[in-house]
């Protein structure tokens, strides 16, 4: 199963205006698949560098090599971290949703009035005022695009700090241990359980990383 970042839409204003005959209308962007796709590569990219220019377990084992496997996806669900991460994110996707609606009935009583208006004010009166509208349309998409680029980086500065708590975690597991080699899950077809260092991962995150609050913007 797949690790799933919170899906985002974000309703951003898109108007044409009354008086041309097309209503106020808005569509949604939705930046879930993206986030999730990132998250996903992050992960991926994790589980190789535990494994890059190492043997396959079976044959590491079998050259007297002590090796551990780690479910990285598993760990990364079960993390009470990224949970709370998680919620952060929704929180703080909410507060914005809430700000954008606002902006959008503006945008769509000032739409209401120029169509009202369209009678009484000249063709150039009409249309200067159009492209102010528009621009104003423009510039709250802007606004939108900004404040999802922000809460993606933000939410991936999160989750790099779990990654990394877990790659201290994983040496600590594998010098305790006396491991060579820890694989990720994802890498092998078959594994014995008592090669599994997954639930001792997660309990050690968990105990060391408990929750997790949104990286501030800007924040290292």
């Amino acid at each position: 199963m797949a690790l799933q970042s919170p899906f985002i839409a974000f309703q951003i204003p898109f108007v044409k205006l009354q008086g041309k005959g097309i209503a106020v209308r808005h569509f949604a962007t939705r930046t879930g698949a993206r986030r999730t796709g990132r998250a996903l590569m992050a992960l991926c990219l994790f589980s190789l560098a535990l494994t890059v220019l190492a043997p396959s377990p079976a044959h590491a084992q079998s050259a007297g090599t002590k090796v551990g496997i780690i479910d990285v996806q598993r760990v990364m669900r079960e993390s009470t971290a990224v949970q709370t991460l998680t919620k952060n994110v929704e929180a703080q996707r909410q507060a914005y949703q809430a700000e954008l609606k606002e902006k959008e009935a503006a945008l769509r009583e000032e739409d209401k009035t120029l169509a009202n208006q369209r009678s009484v004010l000249s063709a150039s009166a009409f249309a200067e005022k159009r492209a102010e509208l528009e621009k104003k349309i423009v510039d709250v998409q802007r606004q939108v695009q900004e404040l999802r680029r922000k809460l993606d980086q933000r939410f991936g500065k999160g989750m790099a700090q779990v990654q990394n708590r877990l790659g201290e975690i994983s040496k600590e597991i594998a010098e305790e241990r006396g491991l060579d080699l820890i694989f990720s899950k994802a890498t092998v077809v078959i594994v014995k359980p008592d090669l599994e260092i997954t639930q001792e991962a997660i309990e050690r995150l968990n105990n060391q990383l408990p929750k997790l609050e949104l990286p501030a913007e800007g924040e290292e």
